[in-house]
């Protein structure tokens, strides 16, 4: 069976402990079984990408002290410099047709909820507007915190007694689900499906 159209999607995505890793894989998933073009790529120092090459774009992250994580961050502050560098970025951000973007986050929000995830995805939004890509919408999901990187009884507190309550094996099937629903209607709204 052949694609059902031209559009050409890609999922960036960084992951920690595996939660984003899910979401993105889940995007993917959808629009392959609606045989769209999609690329899925994880972030690394050697991401050779160029965002005009695609139509829409999902680009996701863990929330890391209410930002993308330090690669991330990294990545695309060099993607706005060889923007700018293309003339690519202009004044009043002109939205260039047929390009969209989608922006996603997970998060243990422990402290103040989906707060904690919002200021992420408004940042790799930021930058997609500013190439003139159209965000369509910002997905959040809770995931249980997996940090190689804190001590266990933190990463223990903050799964169980958080705000959000009992985060232990999320992104669950539940909310996977969510994800296919959610992609399904960025999908249509794209114009990638009828």
């Amino acid at each position: 069976m052949g694609k059902t159209n031209d559009m050409k999607i890609l999922v960036l995505y960084d992951s920690i402990g595996g939660n984003t890793e899910k979401v993105a894989k889940t995007i993917h998933e959808v629009a392959v079984a609606a045989r769209l073009d999609s690329s899925l790529i994880r972030l690394t120092a050697f991401a050779e990408l160029d965002f005009n090459d695609y139509d829409l774009i999902f680009c996701g992250s863990p929330v890391i002290e209410w930002l993308p994580t330090p690669a991330m961050r990294s990545f695309i502050q060099s993607k706005l410099k060889e923007h700018r560098a293309k003339r690519d970025v202009l004044p009043c951000a002109p939205l260039k047709p047929g390009k969209f973007a989608v922006c996603f986050g997970t998060y243990c929000g422990a402290h103040i909820g989906v707060k904690e995830a919002t200021p992420m995805t408004e940042w790799l939004a930021a930058f997609f507007w500013h190439i003139g890509y159209a965000v369509i919408d910002k997905l959040h999901l809770p995931g249980q915190m997996r940090r190689p990187d804190i001590d266990k009884s933190i990463e223990r507190e903050n799964n169980m007694e958080g705000i959000l309550g009992n985060l232990a094996g999320r992104p669950g099937e539940s909310d996977l689900q969510k994800v296919r629903t959610f992609t399904t209607g960025i999908l249509r709204h794209a114009g990638a499906l009828s």
